[in-house]
């Protein structure tokens, strides 16, 4: 007993001894901030990057001594390292979360985030999401910011949690609040893919018109968010993207940098480089221009991706039959649909009903019966020699005589016939399944088609559904990109996933399972849209809802707090999210769920906080019943 105490004992002074020895300065606080240039002296990046180009502090309010303190943002990063420094805290760092973003009778400091947003020069009082307070500490912890402040009538609550927005909508919470759609709108600038690079600057602006003459070492300025762009070195958009969009899978596929710029076709700096060779570095907080002296930019090429196949399988099988090994007839959404069914199984969630799948046997006995495989044999052959007009003509012919050629009647009668033993579903999604997509490596989002087909219906004909998944093959998007990530064209093959459609759903959405905007926490991040208004390939103008959520069925600070970080909401829906605060719950704890099972079972050596899979899910039904309808990694 006497060498426990002991032991502690030093422990004890050896800890109090190296907080001393910490360095304590008057330059990692402040009680007032008088002028633009205290702030600018504190402010750094915010710890979570939902939005480029703003800047942060910190701010901590200590109950007992009922103090202000503006804290230093570039000496004191966290909270919790400020508190320690200066304001005699000793504990752990799980009790200091627990106890002080909560109502708990222990509880010493409240705090919170000062954010400047220069694109509407304004300052909001943001919260954490997981804080849980009252009317009484919102209010005065916004008293003393702006008693204590330059900000006058520049400073806003930031309604970024659904805890603090609960408190506005009861009532007594009488301050100027700021939605998170309203900052959302007012940027003008958004990292999309961080990096920086050498090349061209040139201008497109009709990409239909100019794409032959884009060059790989290009950097582009574009005014509209392509569905397929060609190998170029970086790009400038002039709209925002959704974390899934094409142009944010390409960049962190390609790791290139790109940025989104309201101004983008407007700007003095990007114009003057027109047709300049530049260093174009993309960051959190902006971007930069500058002139290059070098005009020799090399281009490397990727390292080869192989894929295998296997031709030998015929039937038409459920996907109860499949596995993870099933890809190499199934492709790869298949097999990732056959492993969700079976989570699905054992937690509760849905999936779509009546799937089953076509294997690749089908469609290669069409483009070889049809005599369609020598015209793909001497594209492949020429590809690399023949101009890229000519390259899309020849695709095009490929796609034409893909879907004219009759079907095998009987693979079309054995489709027709196990959606009627299937179940009550004759409206159908036919979805593409290749061994090149939805891969580690290389997710191919985008790329090839999905199309309904309807039992007994001549418009929408079954026939006709799988013939158009099997020629978006040989799209053009689709070749080009294997193309460069080096895939060998002959080996890729089209199967089809199955299953019934969902006309009239009333919320669909895509999520990640990693916090993308804070490396290394917890948070799930969610784009969500009422109907089937799409998420990642929206109309010009629509924005949805974007959003962080965190499962409560683990042991961590997020445990008891149904939390949800909101970026933005929903133009289409009277600016609320789309779900509601059970829905996302229960998403969030389902996504946590299907990630443990990845995590253990199919990528056991990956980090698994920063395991992020791309998870595309419906609220379908009276009942708003939560479908998994696609599930592959997210390549970041």
């Amino acid at each position: 007993m006497k060498l426990y105490i002991k032991t502690a004992l030093r422990a004890s002074l050896l800890f109090i001894f190296l907080i001393l020895l910490q360095p304590i300065s008057a330059k990692d606080y402040k009680h007032q901030l008088k002028s633009k240039s205290d702030y600018n002296m504190f402010a750094g990046a915010p710890i979570t990057s939902k939005y480029g180009g703003i800047s942060a502090i910190k701010i901590v309010y200590d109950i007992k001594s009922q103090k202000l303190f503006y804290v230093n943002a570039n000496s004191c990063k966290y909270h919790h390292v400020f508190c320690r420094r200066h304001l005699g805290f000793y504990g752990t760092l799980g009790y200091f979360n627990r106890v002080n973003y909560s109502e708990n009778k222990k509880r010493r400091y409240v705090l919170a985030n000062i954010n400047y947003i220069p694109d509407s020069d304004i300052y909001n009082l943001e919260f954490s999401p997981i804080e849980i307070t009252d009317k009484e500490r919102v209010k005065l912890i916004y008293n003393k910011v702006s008693e204590s402040s330059y900000f006058g009538d520049k400073l806003h609550l930031l309604l970024n949690s659904n805890n603090v927005k609960s408190l506005i909508d009861r009532g007594g919470v009488d301050v100027p609040v700021i939605t998170p759609d309203r900052i959302y709108k007012n940027l003008v600038y958004q990292p999309v893919s961080h990096g920086k690079t050498v090349g061209k600057l040139i201008y497109i602006s009709n990409l239909k018109e100019q794409i032959d003459s884009i060059k790989p070492h290009h950097i582009v300025v574009l005014n509209e968010t392509p569905m397929f762009l060609p190998r170029v070195a970086g790009v400038i958009v002039n709209q925002f993207q959704t974390p899934l969009s094409h142009l944010s899978i390409l960049g962190s596929n390609r790791k290139i940098p790109i940025c989104a710029y309201k101004h983008a076709l407007t700007d003095s700096v990007i114009e003057a480089n027109n047709n300049r060779y530049i260093n174009f570095t993309v960051t959190e907080n902006g971007f930069n221009i500058k002139e290059s002296k070098s005009t020799n930019v090399s281009v490397t090429k990727q390292k080869p991706i192989t894929v295998r196949y296997d031709l030998s399988v015929k039937e038409i099988k459920p996907v109860s039959e499949l596995n993870r090994r099933s890809y190499k007839y199934a492709g790869n959404k298949a097999s990732n649909f056959a492993i969700l069914k079976r989570i699905s199984n054992r937690i509760g969630f849905r999936t779509p009903e009546s799937a089953f799948v076509i294997p690749f046997y089908h469609y290669n006995q069409h483009i070889t019966n049809s005599g369609i495989k020598p015209y793909i044999d001497k594209l492949l052959k020429e590809c690399d020699t023949i101009p890229a007009k000519k390259l899309r003509k020849q695709l095009k012919k490929i796609r034409k005589l893909i879907r004219k050629s009759d079907i095998d009647t009987f693979l079309l009668h054995a489709v027709e016939k196990t959606i009627v033993k299937s179940g009550r579903y004759r409206r159908m999604r036919f979805r593409s399944s290749t061994n090149a997509e939805d891969a580690d490596g290389f997710s191919g989002a985008g790329l090839y088609s999905s199309k309904t087909g309807i039992v007994g219906d001549k418009k929408k004909s079954i026939a006709k559904a799988i013939k158009s998944v099997w020629a978006s093959l040989w799209s053009y998007q689709a070749f080009a990109e294997r193309e460069y990530f080096n895939i060998d064209h002959r080996t890729v093959y089209m199967g089809i996933l199955v299953h019934r459609s969902f006309p009239k759903e009333h919320v669909n959405g895509v999520a990640i399972t990693k916090n993308i905007y804070r490396s290394g926490s917890f948070g799930f991040v969610v784009n969500a849209q009422i109907g089937n208004n799409n998420v990642v390939k929206p109309d010009s103008g629509v924005v949805c809802d974007q959003f962080v959520c965190y499962p409560d069925n683990g042991d961590n600070i997020y445990s008891t707090r149904r939390a949800i970080d909101i970026i933005t909401v929903s133009n289409l829906n009277n600016s609320q999210l789309t779900m509601s605060t059970g829905e996302i719950q229960y998403l969030a704890n389902v996504l946590n769920l299907i990630k443990w099972y990845y995590g253990r079972n199919i990528y056991p050596n990956r980090d698994f906080m920063n395991l992020g899979l791309d998870i595309e899910f419906k609220l379908d039904g009276k009942s708003r019943s939560l479908y998994i309808k696609q599930i592959r990694l997210y390549n970041d």
